[in-house]
């Protein structure tokens, strides 16, 4: 098969996926309020609640630190990070990174949903709490070993730097 049929196929079979996802919207969104809502309920009974914000994904978030107020990320750029990530109402962390990475110049696009609509919310040296419903993380694929499928993230971002 030649390179360029591949792709061709590949790029098919991903719409069909995505298409399927989006088979039934109210049950899609039915489950992003319910997880939404899940997290809400922790938040209150765990009285980590102060402070936090919906934001229209149904994310929830809290900013620590706004940051030095330079420009916000663009999902073209790459951010510089560190940071925490567990499940929801785990203290394990799943992953940590106590030194800056920037995923191998990875840039915001091709991160999670829930860090694409999170860090343009903050600048270099912002600080955010993330509380990211499965369908803005992993879905229901989650990642092999580390983060089940339909895991509710929690993530606590530090932006150290952004790169063009």
């Amino acid at each position: 098969m030649p390179p360029f049929l591949g792709l061709l196929v590949l790029g098919a079979s991903l719409l069909t996926g995505c298409a399927k996802s989006l088979e039934n919207p109210d049950r899609l969104l039915s489950d992003i309020v319910a997880e939404t809502n899940s997290i809400r309920a922790y938040l209150k009974q765990h009285k980590m609640d102060s402070g936090t914000v919906i934001h229209p994904s149904g994310m929830i978030y809290r900013i620590w630190e706004p940051g030095d107020k330079s420009d916000t990320i663009s999902l073209d750029e790459i951010p510089v990070v560190t940071f925490k990530r567990k499940l929801l109402g785990q203290e394990q962390i799943v992953e940590a990174s106590p030194i800056p990475t920037s995923f191998d110049n990875r840039r915001l696009r091709d991160h999670i949903l829930g860090w694409q609509y999170g860090l343009p919310l903050i600048t270099k040296g912002g600080r955010i709490e993330l509380f990211i419903p499965s369908r803005l993380a992993f879905s229901d694929v989650g990642i092999p070993g580390k983060i089940p499928p339909n895991a509710i993230l929690h993530c606590d971002i530090t932006l150290i730097d952004i790169r063009k």
